[in-house]
């Protein structure tokens, strides 16, 4: 039986059509990836060997490029996204291989990057334990994922939409963890002197047509395995806006939270 939440191909497929319009749609991209990885010219350390794992189609890469060291692996399964990235620079070399099957043998690493996909890791422990192992001792793991509180006002218009319409709610979006709960295993696979940011950005849209638009644009539209197809009707999404405006929304149009998390953590010696 398969009880993976996330359906990976699925998610794999829709990542890489999303390259059509990745231009239109990958401003939050954009945004995060310059806020979120300035932590390593903070420690102003050097390192030789770097690991990026990214869900982008190089955003991270070209702010994770500007870092002092020998040399940049980049690693995605969406081959699409990842040949937009045109760089020329010699000290990067990028794998299209899965998150959680890393093409690497014998690799070791002074600074990992995760940047915005730990959501959609079925083994979230087992991943971060190989992360943990592909670290030189005193490594340093920067692990950026989408938290708890990101498009909570989606998830509950969606909830009411479904209840007004069907008389029962569908799950249609994973659920995001807490900062917590991945302290928690990021502690569990052995990481020490944890230091998490939080940070927030608040989106606004005329119609949630605009939003469903760019949620499909970066291609994070279908991410679950037991998910309901056909439903999304015009009579529904009008429904749905309704609802959203109804419950979230202000002077600025449709409130959508980006609720991000940044955590900074080592792997000790010994």
């Amino acid at each position: 039986m398969n009880n993976n939440i996330i359906d990976v191909e699925s998610l794999i497929d829709s990542k890489n059509r999303s390259c059509k319009s990745w231009e239109k749609h990958n401003f939050l991209f954009k945004k995060l990836s310059k806020v979120i990885l300035s932590k390593p010219n903070e420690l102003k350390s050097n390192y030789k060997d770097i690991l990026l794992l990214s869900a982008d189609a190089g955003e991270a890469l070209s702010e994770i490029s500007k870092v002092n060291c020998n040399r940049i692996i980049f690693i995605s399964p969406y081959l699409k996204l990842l040949q937009r990235d045109e760089s020329k620079n010699k000290k990067i070399f990028k794998l299209n291989g899965h998150f959680e099957n890393l093409p690497l043998n014998n690799e070791k690493f002074d600074l990992i990057v995760s940047n915005l996909y730990l959501h959609t890791i079925n083994k979230k422990e087992n991943h971060l334990n190989n992360i943990f192992n592909l670290l030189n001792e005193n490594g340093l793991l920067i692990c950026n994922f989408f938290a708890e509180n990101s498009l909570r006002e989606l998830k509950n218009s969606l909830y009411l939409t479904d209840e007004k319409i069907f008389g029962g709610v569908f799950v249609r979006l994973p659920p995001n963890h807490t900062m917590i709960e991945i302290c928690e295993l990021l502690s569990l696979v052995g990481f020490k002197e944890l230091v998490s940011e939080k940070i927030n950005y608040e989106i606004h849209y005329n119609h949630v047509l605009d939003l469903l638009k760019d949620i499909k644009g970066t291609g994070e539209n279908s991410l679950l395995t037991k998910r309901k197809r056909g439903l999304m009707t015009m009579n529904y999404i009008n429904e749905l806006n309704r609802q959203y405006k109804k419950n979230f929304s202000n002077s600025d149009g449709l409130s959508a939270t980006c609720d991000v998390v940044s955590v900074s953590c080592w792997k000790p010696f010994g």
